[in-house]
């Protein structure tokens, strides 16, 4: 599905057409889970997270005024749901990543690539947000400062300082 036809099926949607919705769930679905992945490392819990963000846009999908920025919002409903979840869990540490998911992430066998996603999972969190959603999700840098509730700049700045630790790490 293209932006235009998301933007129209979130609008058949809104209109209370169950299967534009369900449309939108089976395109859109699997890609938040994978956001979810990327910001607590947890298969379990991720589930949990992308579950309850979909019942969150169910419930509310006729409230979004704009349909074009359904993915954002939608990307912003599962950060949010990630951030309530680590406030309620402060005890827990730090996730560590799912070996199955860390394989799928290598898209290739080369030492460069190894390098790269181990440099990619060890940038703080912050940064790691905005890498995997601008570069693996091809979001603008403005859907990413809605969807993590910053300055444009602050995504400007956090991309840059990525980059940068990316290039160093690269070069050692």
């Amino acid at each position: 599905m293209n932006s235009t036809q998301i933007t129209l099926t979130v609008i058949s949607a809104q209109q209370g057409d169950k299967s534009a919705f369900n449309l939108l769930c089976r395109h859109l679905y699997r890609p938040s889970f994978l956001f979810a992945m990327k910001l607590c490392k947890q298969t379990d819990l991720a589930k949990d997270i992308t579950q309850e963000a979909w019942s969150v846009v169910a419930k509310d999908i006729r409230k979004l005024k704009e349909p074009s920025v359904f993915k954002a919002w939608l990307f912003r409903v599962v950060y949010h749901k990630f951030i309530d979840t680590t406030r309620k869990n402060r005890h827990l540490e730090r996730f560590q990543p799912d070996k199955h998911e860390q394989a799928r992430d290598m898209t290739s066998s080369n030492e460069q690539s190894i390098d790269l996603v181990k440099l990619i999972n060890s940038l703080p969190d912050t940064e790691r947000h905005s890498v995997y959603l601008f570069y693996l999700e091809q979001m603008s840098i403005s859907d990413i400062a809605l969807i993590t509730d910053v300055a444009v700049g602050t995504v400007k700045s956090r991309l840059h300082r990525a980059r940068a630790q990316l290039a160093i790490g690269l070069n050692e």
